[in-house]
């Protein structure tokens, strides 16, 4: 002990409390990690994605995907018109994306949704294309990044860090929705994977012969 107080300063006015904590400081728990414990009941022998629930415009939204294959959020016109958005709520874009299956899908507009996951909530910007999707919304790397989020579809679990503790929200896999959610996936779309976004420059032009930059 006093080998420990010779190496820190103690404020001469510390109470008796604050030599413990500083003594012994309350560890922080801000590592994620995940164990057998966090797999679903079913256990590892699924092949599901990772889809959430979250809350929105006053409306419960579930099968939100979240894709760290996808450069992009994305809103789905469908589901945007079902929270009530139309074309003059949507910030405009000259945008076009394109979907791992190399289909190009041109952005209608930019719109920004306050998401709240159990305890936080987020301003998430998404871009809404007119697509047939196996999600309602899709959260992709604009969104996992920049909140610290370790999303595992194994675990049927996504963690992210807030107020110095780890949130951990369960995947709709493994969850029973209590009562009958705004927004659902129709059952012939289910089966249609279009993810993985990213964009794409659309600039096509010819080249007159004097704009070419000789060898």
């Amino acid at each position: 002990m006093l080998k420990l107080l010779n190496q820190i300063q103690v404020p001469v006015d510390l109470s008796p409390e604050g030599l413990v904590n500083l003594v012994n400081p309350a560890p922080k728990n801000s590592t994620i990690v995940f164990t057998e414990a966090d797999l679903p009941k079913s256990g590892p022998s699924h092949s599901q994605a990772l889809h959430i629930t979250v809350d929105t415009m006053g409306k419960r939204v579930p099968t939100v995907l979240i894709d760290n294959g996808s450069a992009l959020n994305v809103c789905p016109l469908r589901t945007a018109t079902v929270l009530g958005l139309g074309p003059t709520d949507f910030t405009p874009s000259g945008q076009t994306v394109r979907a791992y299956d190399n289909t190009r899908r041109e952005v209608i507009g930019v719109v920004t949704l306050p998401l709240i996951m159990g305890p936080t909530e987020f301003r998430v910007e998404f871009q809404v294309l007119d697509v047939p999707s196996c999600f309602n919304l899709l959260l992709g790397r604009p969104w996992i990044h920049p909140v610290g989020a370790v999303p595992l579809s194994l675990h049927q679990k996504v963690k992210f860090p807030h107020d110095g503790a780890i949130v951990t929200l369960q995947g709709d896999y493994d969850l029973k929705m209590a009562g009958v959610p705004v927004c659902e996936i129709k059952p012939e779309l289910v089966e249609i994977p279009l993810s993985g976004f990213e964009y794409v420059q659309c600039i096509e032009k010819e080249l007159e012969k004097e704009e070419l930059i000789p060898p």
